[in-house]
């Protein structure tokens, strides 16, 4: 008995040896959980959505010439004037003044030109005194033409027909030269203002010198309204922004006849850059870097693996393209709808068996 019970440990530790590999036996047979992604729409993620804002495409800053005391302001914010309407008038009096008194000289000049002129013909005066009478009319002319034009600028005229946007001042306050009285703006067309980032100016091809030409479509959309309005490109900044490292593009566009738009209103604008794409032709997916692998027979072809179904995957070689901030830009036989694994791609092989991994509740 005590001989049996000497040996009794070792036999135990044969058994337990024998059940470990009972089940790497069936490790072939195990079914693997894989993490699976749908691939969408070819290109999908090339539309891309920049922030916008309205600007009227003729906007003007009416300021007075000359400071002065505000009488008359005779407009208000969404009000249409006419070409050449008063829009504002400062205090005139010292202007008159000076037009009065230029006035005054000049019909002395005159007369005193008169007066040399029939003396001359008489030889009463000579040559030099009459052109110095005739310079002095001269003169006093040129100082009253700027006194009237002074009285002139008293009064804020509207340069065309338009629809005031904005009036930052108030009826009888003191301003300031160049100081803006009001803002104009002409009805018909509206600017469109967004930033493009330098990593998608970088893609554009340059044609007839301008990178931002024919190979994009402008869609505009205002507000939460889904309607497109279709845009063309007007300007766009050549130095990036230093802080956002962007560029400022101005897209125009007429103005719409079923929504109503006004300066500083919020806007997107929609950008297809499949057109951007070496081979817009060939459908690009982006991927996560851990759904390629290079672990087939050749080491230098890439490769993802298509769920197809009843636990089994296939290797599909594909073309990787640069990573972007949206994944790894690949190419292949690869369609829309198909389940592709999506990490952990340098682990699978076609001979295994695999199921979806789906994210337990909680977890």
């Amino acid at each position: 008995m005590p001989f049996l019970l000497r040996f009794l440990p070792i036999t135990l530790a044969l058994l337990m040896l024998m059940g470990c590999e009972q089940p790497q036996a069936q490790s072939n047979d195990t079914t693997r959980p894989v993490k699976l992604m749908t691939l969408a729409s070819a290109n999908a993620d090339a539309l891309r959505q920049f922030p916008a804002r309205v600007e009227a495409s003729k906007r003007s800053n009416l300021s007075f010439r000359m400071a002065g005391e505000l009488l008359a302001l005779n407009v208000s914010p969404g009000q249409r004037v006419s070409e050449g309407e008063v829009i504002a008038r400062i205090d005139d009096r010292n202007a008159q003044s000076e037009l009065d008194s230029a006035r005054s000289r000049l019909e002395l000049a005159e007369a005193m030109l008169e007066r040399m002129r029939y003396t001359l013909e008489r030889g009463a005066v000579s040559q030099s005194q009459f052109d110095e009478a005739e310079s002095e009319w001269r003169a006093a002319r040129a100082t009253f033409e700027q006194a009237q034009e002074q009285v002139s600028h008293t009064q804020l005229r509207a340069p065309y027909d338009g629809v005031i946007a904005q009036v930052p001042v108030d009826n009888r306050q003191i301003v300031q030269v160049q100081e803006t009285v009001a803002v104009i703006q002409q009805p018909g067309k509206l600017d469109v203002v967004f930033h493009l980032p330098e990593q998608i100016v970088q893609r554009m091809p340059r044609n007839n010198g301008s990178p931002l030409g024919d190979e994009l479509a402008y869609e505009v959309r205002f507000g939460n309204s889904d309607k497109p309005y279709l845009a063309q490109l007007a300007s766009y900044t050549t130095q990036a922004s230093a802080q956002s490292l962007a560029y400022e593009v101005t897209l125009t566009l007429p103005q719409p006849d079923d929504i109503t738009l006004l300066d500083g209103m919020s806007a997107n604008v929609r950008l297809d850059l499949s057109a951007l794409q070496p081979n817009s032709a060939t459908p690009v997916w982006h991927l996560p870097p851990e759904a390629v692998s290079y672990a087939g027979d050749d080491p230098d072809q890439a490769q993802v693996w298509r769920y197809t179904g009843a636990d089994h995957v296939e290797a599909v070689p594909v073309s990787v393209g640069p990573l972007t901030s949206q994944g790894l830009e690949v190419s292949g036989d690869l369609a829309a709808g198909e389940r592709i694994v999506a990490a952990g791609a340098h682990r699978v092989t076609a001979d295994i068996k695999v199921t979806p991994w789906e994210k337990e509740q909680g977890l």
